[in-house]
């Protein structure tokens, strides 16, 4: 593991974290000696990237916040969804998320919340498996071979649950939609629908969550029209 992959798990460790981290609890969570863990800090904190508290505990340095808006700031699709999604939200009532592929994973970069008190919270920035839950299925169906064959090799078993075959993913391309029911988490339904370029390719996908209850099997063609109606308006503009 390089020294810059240790530094990056040190600031995704604190950013994962409750509250403020020790030296040392940092050091066991990523596997280096302390020692080695006090030198990235030290060199973090100068960069502005992590700071020290009091009593010896470290969170994250406020430069993130700025890193961060500027990321935000370059991500051209989520403005022009944004809109799109408000609208989806509204007419099914439940929470929309935007996913884009980044590698191996999917990354959340907007998300419209559903009205109702039990639904679930995309965590914006977080990086999930390709391969697992509506859109993760989604965006691992338009993947190049290579990176099925990478996903398939090397992604753990995820809740007990399988990765979709090639047959699966085959059969995801052919339909232009996938759902997954308590994949993520127990309790859990989603549909997504991929939001392609002119050249056809599928950078990111829109995915409609919310209680398997309230999003029931007889209620999967209603919804799957309106994430795709809007995933086709979202691909428009974009154009």
């Amino acid at each position: 593991m390089s020294v810059l992959d240790k530094a990056v798990q040190l600031v995704d460790t604190l950013g994962r974290a409750p509250g403020p981290m020790r030296l040392g609890a940092l050091a066991e969570e990523i596997s280096i000696p302390k020692s080695s863990a006090h030198r990235l800090l030290v060199e973090l904190a100068r960069l502005g990237l992590v700071r020290r508290c009091g009593d010896g505990e470290y969170t994250m340095g406020y430069r993130l916040v700025e890193w961060g808006r500027l990321a935000d700031r370059s991500i051209g699709i989520r403005d022009i969804a944004a809109p799109v999604m408000a609208t989806l939200r509204d007419q099914v009532r439940e929470s929309v998320h935007l996913y884009v592929r980044d590698g191996d994973s999917r990354v959340c970069v907007h998300a419209v919340e559903g009205p109702h008190a039990l639904r679930p919270v995309a965590v914006l920035g977080r990086a999930l498996p390709l391969g697992y839950g509506a859109a993760g299925k989604l965006l691992l169906a338009y993947a190049d071979d290579a990176t099925v064959r990478r996903v398939s090799q090397q992604l753990p078993v995820h809740r007990n649950r399988t990765l979709p075959t090639r047959d699966d993913l085959a059969t995801i391309r052919a339909g232009g939609w996938s759902v997954s029911v308590d994949e993520m988490e127990d309790g859990l339904t989603s549909l997504a629908a991929p939001i392609s370029t002119p050249g056809g390719g599928v950078p990111a996908a829109l995915a409609i969550a919310g209680a398997t209850a309230r999003i029931a099997p007889e209620r999967y063609d209603e919804v799957r029209d309106l994430v795709v109606d809007a995933c086709r308006e979202i691909t428009s503009r974009s154009s």
